[in-house]
């Protein structure tokens, strides 16, 4: 008598294949490696994905099944998470290419800011302390500017990963000067006077 395959679960849910950890987030969902991505295709990859790893399906199972199901569902989630936030799925590229921007290795990590941006920067948080004295409509004021040059400064990520001239280095750069301007608009709206209501 043949032994029941152990990959399966349930009518329809199909062999799972191992978990593999090396695959990266748009591998998971059968996806092109690129910044621009259609969203509703983003959306099917990870329903269509999701159906066929969800643990439900495979509730059944072989403990190691249940296990590779619990893997392959966490990690088309986290995939997912991802890809579908613009800023996070930049981030993602840059990472994949050999730059984590939450690492400070001197090789692989972050790049550091020049000292007159730092520099700019103090005398931006020192501004702020000005402004906020001067009501609502001053900080409603450098909140708009620097939301301005936050999206101009994303705008020279996205195109530094454009397959036609990745430089995986610029939007490094970039990216990096995003997360500091986005630091200081939550500090820009932590001043404001309803943010301590």
């Amino acid at each position: 008598m043949a032994a029941e395959s152990p990959s399966t679960s349930s009518p329809g849910a199909g062999p799972l294949a191992p978990f593999d950890p090396a695959l990266d987030h748009f591998a998971r969902l059968g996806l092109e490696r690129a910044w621009a991505l259609d969203r509703d295709a983003l959306e099917d990859a990870y329903l269509a994905r999701s159906r066929q790893v969800h643990p439900d399906r495979h509730a059944t199972a072989d403990a190691a099944t249940r296990r590779a199901a619990l893997e392959h569902s966490s990690a088309v989630n986290e995939a997912y998470a991802t890809l579908r936030d613009p800023v996070r799925r930049a981030e993602y590229l840059v990472k994949l290419g050999g730059i984590d921007l939450d690492s400070s290795d001197p090789e692989t990590g972050a790049p550091h800011p020049n000292q007159a941006f730092l520099i700019e920067m103090i005398e931006r948080r020192d501004r702020l302390e000005e402004v906020a004295e001067a009501g609502d409509d001053a900080l409603d004021e450098l909140r708009d500017e620097v939301e301005d040059e936050l999206d101009a400064v994303f705008s020279t990520a996205v195109a530094a990963l454009a397959p036609a001239k990745l430089d995986i280095e610029a939007a490094a750069a970039a990216l990096v000067h995003r997360r500091y301007l986005q630091r200081f608009l939550d500090e820009i709206d932590a001043a404001a006077p309803d943010a301590s209501d």
